[in-house]
């Protein structure tokens, strides 16, 4: 069964109800099982003896953003998250994965088919859109709005090093799949910020995906083989830090490689080491003074809050005070910023109806800012955020854009 570590965790829930007023899921649902509540109950009561899990145990297991939520809001210090993935992680090895996404895991576990694939899709992208339903959507997802594939990977853009004028840093550059196959204008726009400022970029060609999407949906064992080589890759000591632009990633790398290796009882210690230099992009930066290198842009701004970025590593107020320092942005804050969007990787895939409800109460409290401009830190969220804005005036970007945008 799940590790011992964790196995104390659900005798520390007291029932308080403490975790239901934070977990969207509950309050689209409105019923026991749905909440944090019910879930660490359930799972008591299979690590007891006294429930056999059931096809209709492993659909209220994934039925959860694991926004994290729960755990920080719990009273009792539960740490409901880690107990989630961990028996994701014994169903699977259980009832096993359904075929599709092994087929998705299999690429994410190998850069040569995804790269593959990824130049599949970017010759049939624009014959897909000429002649697919303008209202078709996957999930939750407008596929009309859905981004377009890079040109180019963007790991095949540039040199594996990329020197600046002066030496003020020197930083590994953990790219993740979605900028290198989707999002190359926030890659472009981190490497921008990074050499302007002085510091020297380094891009291992050989990176691995993070694999989250993989541990999360329990399939702890095909993820293994990428965890090993991204440490192998990116513990180094001759680096003053791991950059990572999209919180998901940065959750992975930075948190769940240590919980996962020490879980399943692998030598954790080379990724504690690692995660003591990941860095948020927005962390990073906190430490220089960009006010000088920045001309005024006319945006009126707000922000959300991904899971990954907030709960999962602190980071809160670093994007927000780096907006504010560009001179002629107007910045507001929106009504619970701190709320999950709704995505959850396939979550809204899964379980659109639960996932559209989230998210419109996202979009309102967008909409109701005002602002031309909304925002975030991650790729899943931009995402869902954009692929639900039917407001086509309104952009939604990564910080980092805003902020190579208004570069001198």
């Amino acid at each position: 069964m799940i590790a011992e570590i964790l196995q104390e965790e659900v005798h520390k829930c007291n029932k308080c109800g403490a975790c239901l007023n934070s977990c969207q899921v509950y309050k689209q649902l409105n019923y026991e099982s749905a909440s944090p509540r019910g879930k660490v109950q359930l799972i008591k009561k299979i690590l007891a003896g006294q429930l056999e899990p059931s096809e209709n145990f492993n659909k209220i297991l994934f039925t959860c953003l694991l926004c994290e939520s729960c755990t920080v809001t719990c009273p009792s210090g539960v740490k409901v998250d880690r107990l989630m993935k961990a028996m994701r992680a014994e169903l699977v090895k259980k009832s096993g994965q359904n075929w599709k996404k092994k087929g998705v895991f299999k690429l994410l576990a190998s850069n040569q088919l995804l790269s593959l694939s990824m130049s599949f899709g970017r010759t049939l992208d624009t014959p897909l859109r000429t002649f697919m339903p303008k209202d078709a959507t996957v999930g939750t997802l407008s596929l009309a709005r859905l981004p377009s594939l890079n040109k180019k990977p963007l790991r095949d853009q540039f040199p594996g090093i990329i020197p600046a004028a002066a030496s003020k840093g020197r930083v590994l550059y953990f790219t993740g799949c979605a900028t290198n196959y989707l999002y190359e204008n926030v890659g472009r726009s981190v490497i921008k910020i990074l050499n302007r400022i002085g510091v020297e970029v380094i891009i291992p060609k050989d990176q691995m995906c993070c694999s989250l999407p993989i541990f999360l949906s329990g399939a702890r064992d095909r993820a293994l083989d990428n965890i090993r080589r991204n440490i192998a890759l990116f513990n180094r000591a001759d680096v003053d830090a791991v950059i990572v632009d999209c919180a998901t990633c940065g959750a992975a790398l930075k948190n769940d490689y240590v919980h996962i290796l020490k879980e399943m009882g692998e030598d954790a210690d080379p990724a504690r080491s690692m995660a003591a230099r990941v860095s948020d992009i927005s962390e990073y930066l906190e430490g220089f003074d960009l006010r000088e290198f920045f001309r005024p842009i006319n945006e009126r701004v707000t922000y959300h809050d991904p899971c990954h970025l907030l709960r999962s590593q602190g980071v809160k107020d670093q994007p927000r005070a780096l907006l504010k320092q560009i001179p002629g942005l107007e910045f507001v804050e929106m009504v619970e910023a701190d709320a999950c969007c709704g995505g959850g990787g396939s979550f809204q895939v899964q379980h659109p109806d639960i996932s559209s409800g989230i998210t419109s109460k996202k979009i309102t409290s967008i909409k109701d800012t005002g602002a031309g401009v909304v925002a975030s830190g991650c790729t899943g969220c931009r995402l869902q955020i954009r692929g639900n804005l039917k407001d086509e005036s309104i952009q939604v970007m990564h910080p980092v854009e805003l902020l190579a945008k208004a570069l001198k």
